[in-house]
């Protein structure tokens, strides 16, 4: 992963001409200015720790004025938030989220510096399928229905404003009621609208949100129905840790059709061979 994100600076940041390293290849006869790829240290207990690693880049220039690591940092920022990319089959998703440190001067080396923080997510968890009959594959249905216009399938979507990308996946399940036909399970999901502008983001957390107000019930593959009990919006939340729409809903899951056991066999009328149930 580290060597595709050094491609991608490489080509996005002209300024460092090429000169991207890692911290034991660079020191301080290095040519400046050049940047620093390492990985950063993360929370365990962390959103989505289990699917993301944190890297760090680090712009270094000559100590001259900190106007120059703003200009390299700018277009490290610019190169890799939101970035998507492939590595050995995988997808990943970069997503700058801040400094790893104020402005420090190295003295020894004679460069001045920043640290810049991303996260960046495999996005193999974006596949939140179960099996028929699934309740986000019915929020995606409706979704791409309603809202041709959106990327709903992580597997090809580049999300953009004019093309913003909508991700359902399913948190909590909880049974709530039984009865001798159907048990009925209460399903948290979370909605994440993805667009490089945050206010793209805003107007379709809205318009989503509208539009499951409006819709109540949706149906199933099997027929059955999944019914909209609550959606709480949040233009605020993170759009890639926790989604910014949570809806609650209701399906039922049926009872298994009782089956007549065969008790075995038995002699009739003293000849006959038969089986009674």
């Amino acid at each position: 992963m580290r060597s595709t994100i050094r491609q991608l600076l490489i080509a996005g940041v002209p300024q460092v001409q090429g000169r991207v390293y890692e911290p034991h290849a660079a020191g301080a006869n290095t040519q400046k200015p050049y940047l620093v790829l390492k990985e950063g240290v993360q929370d365990p207990g962390a959103d989505w720790a289990a699917f993301s690693t944190v890297i760090e880049v680090w712009p270094h220039v000559a100590r001259t004025t900190f106007q120059q690591v703003d200009a390299i940092a700018n277009a490290v920022i610019n190169t890799l938030h939101r970035a998507r990319f492939s590595e050995a089959g995988e997808q990943y998703l970069a997503d700058y989220i801040g400094t790893a440190s104020q402005d420090f001067v190295d003295d020894e080396w004679g460069v001045i510096t920043r640290g810049l923080r991303f996260r960046v997510f495999a996005l193999g968890w974006l596949n939140g399928f179960t099996y028929d009959p699934d309740p986000v594959a019915t929020l995606r249905n409706w979704t791409t229905t309603t809202f041709p216009e959106l990327h709903t399938d992580p597997a090809t979507w580049s999300p953009t404003d004019t093309a913003p990308g909508v991700y359902w996946r399913l948190i909590r399940l909880t049974p709530v009621q039984f009865n001798a036909a159907v048990n009925w399970i209460e399903a948290l999901f979370a909605g994440h609208v993805l667009a490089p502008s945050a206010a793209v983001r805003l107007t379709w957390v809205r318009k989503l949100t509208e539009g499951l107000v409006k819709q109540r019930r949706l149906i199933m593959v099997d027929g059955g129905p999944l019914e909209l009990l609550k959606v709480v919006a949040d233009s605020e939340a993170d759009p890639i840790r926790r989604g910014q729409i949570q809806l609650t809903a209701r399906f039922g899951v049926l009872q298994p059709t009782a089956q007549a056991l065969v008790l075995g066999k038995a002699v009739v009328g003293g000849a006959v061979s038969g089986e009674v149930i």
